[in-house]
């Protein structure tokens, strides 16, 4: 038997404002909307990869903020120009929680805030 990568799933207090999120940052694409057991999931993909998308259900309790919690600790995207990047995020008024700064000679790497406090890592590798 063999396992592939499918998705990562994120609960959002908004899903649409979520996905306009990475929409607009990132050139994501959607790829599907599916309701399973009553919940709306959005589906985006992103470089090949999917991510979904959804509310809380009735009665679930979802841990809220920025920080080190267990779970999904951050997703990370990468590019080809970083500072570039960066630069537009930033026109845009998107939150650094780390600036970009040199991972290693070769590559770089920096945290912004997205809705919901979903750590995002962007990365640029040389």
């Amino acid at each position: 038997m063999s396992w592939q990568y499918d998705h990562t799933h994120y609960k959002c207090a908004d899903p649409e404002k979520t996905a306009a999120f990475f929409k607009e940052n990132f050139a994501a694409k959607e790829v599907a909307r599916i309701e399973v057991n009553g919940m709306g999931i959005i589906t985006l993909e992103i470089g090949g990869l999917w991510y979904n998308f959804s509310p809380k259900r009735a009665g679930e309790t979802v841990a809220e903020g920025p920080g080190v919690r267990y779970g999904v600790y951050h997703m990370g995207l990468k590019t080809q120009d970083l500072d570039a990047e960066a630069a537009k995020m930033k026109a845009r008024g998107i939150k650094f929680t780390q600036e970009v700064k040199s991972l290693n000679p070769r590559g770089k790497f920096a945290f912004i805030e997205g809705p919901d406090g979903i750590s995002i890592e962007l990365l640029q590798r040389d």
